[in-house]
C-alpha cells in the first residue's frame, strides 16, 4: 500500500530495508523489498526495531501504519536465505529467534496504536509481524499463512504465542500445523481481521482513514489501554488493577474534561494528550 498522500514526510532516518513517513499525526512504516516479497532479513529486522522506537518516543506522533512496498505482498515472511546460511548454528538461530521476537513484540509494547494494512502475501514472519499490531485490514486478494511447518521449522518470532490469544489455540494450530494458506475472507471470520476490502483505493483510503481515527483518539487512554489488555493476558487480576489504577487517572485529564465537554455540546472532541 503506497502512500496517497503529497503531504508525506520522511522520517526517522535512512534505511536500507524500509521507509517511514509522516502525514500529520500517522506515522508509516513501509517495509521496502519490493521484488523480494518484503522478506524479512536480520537487517530489516534492526532497522525496524529502531524506527519502532523512534517513532513511538515522538509524541506527535498518534498512529503507526504499516504496510509492504509494491503490489505483491505485505510480507512474504523470513528470507530463507537468512535462515539456510552456511554455518547457521542453533545458537545463532536461537539469537535470530529472539530479536525478532524482541522486535515485533516492540510493536505490542508501544504506548502508540498499531495499523496494519495487509495488500497481497502476509505469511510466516510477515503474518507474525502483522500478528503484533493492534488492528489489521486487508484488501480481498491477500493470502495467509504460518508455513513454517513445511520447512520443518516453528513460527519463531512469537507466531506460537500471539496468534493463539488473538483467534484462540484450536484455530492457531490449525493454521500452524497444516502450513496451509488461508484467503482474507476465511482469516476475518477468524477474528484476525478487523477489515477486508475490495479494491486498492478503496483500501489505501480505509487504511490511513482507521489510522487517522486513532490518531484523533485519547492518547493517554489508548496507552493504558493496551497496558492492561497485555498484562491481562496472562495474569487477569493484574490486567483489572492497571485498569482500574488507570481508570481512576484518566478522570483528572484534560482529555477526560474534553470528552465530557464535546459530549454535551454534541461535537467532535481533540484530545491533546494530557
Amino acid at each position: 500500500m503506497e502512500s496517497n498522500s503529497d503531504d508525506s514526510d520522511a522520517i526517522a532516518g535512512e534505511f536500507e530495508t524500509l521507509r517511514t513517513e509522516r502525514t500529520d499525526d500517522v506515522a508509516r512504516i513501509i517495509l521496502d523489498r519490493p521484488d523480494d516479497l518484503n522478506t524479512i532479513t536480520p537487517t530489516l529486522l534492526e532497522e525496524l526495531s529502531t524506527a519502532i522506537d523512534t517513532l513511538d518516543a515522538d509524541s506527535d506522533v498518534r498512529c503507526l501504519l504499516l504496510s509492504g512496498a509494491g503490489e505483491r505482498a505485505f510480507s512474504a515472511g523470513a528470507e530463507l536465505s537468512a535462515l539456510a546460511a552456511d554455518g547457521m548454528t542453533a545458537t545463532d538461530g536461537v539469537e535470530l529467534a529472539r530479536t525478532g521476537q524482541q522486535t515485533f513484540g516492540k510493536l505490542d509494547a508501544c504506548d502508540t496504536p498499531v495499523v496494519a494494512a495487509i495488500d497481497g502475501f502476509c505469511l510466516g514472519g510477515g503474518m507474525e509481524l502483522a500478528t503484533a499490531a493492534d488492528l489489521r485490514i486487508a484488501t480481498a486478494g491477500s493470502t495467509f499463512g504460518q508455513p513454517e511447518h513445511n520447512l520443518g521449522l516453528l513460527p519463531g518470532w512469537g507466531g506460537t504465542q500471539r496468534l493463539s490469544t488473538l483467534i484462540g489455540e484450536s484455530r492457531a494450530k490449525e493454521i500452524i500445523f497444516t502450513g496451509d494458506r488461508y484467503p482474507a475472507s476465511e482469516m476475518a471470520d477468524y477474528g484476525f481481521l478487523a477489515r477486508v476490502l475490495d479494491g486498492d483505493e478503496a483500501f489505501g483510503s480505509a487504511a490511513m482513514e482507521l489510522a487517522e481515527q486513532l490518531a484523533a483518539g485519547p492518547p493517554i487512554a489508548q496507552k493504558y489501554t493496551k497496558r492492561a489488555m497485555r498484562a491481562g493476558r496472562d495474569d487477569t487480576d493484574a490486567g483489572l488493577e492497571i485498569e482500574a489504577h488507570a481508570f481512576g487517572q484518566l478522570l483528572d485529564t484534560t482529555d477526560f474534561t474534553e470528552g465530557v465537554n464535546a459530549f454535551g455540546n454534541d461535537e467532535e472532541p481533540e484530545f491533546t494528550g494530557r
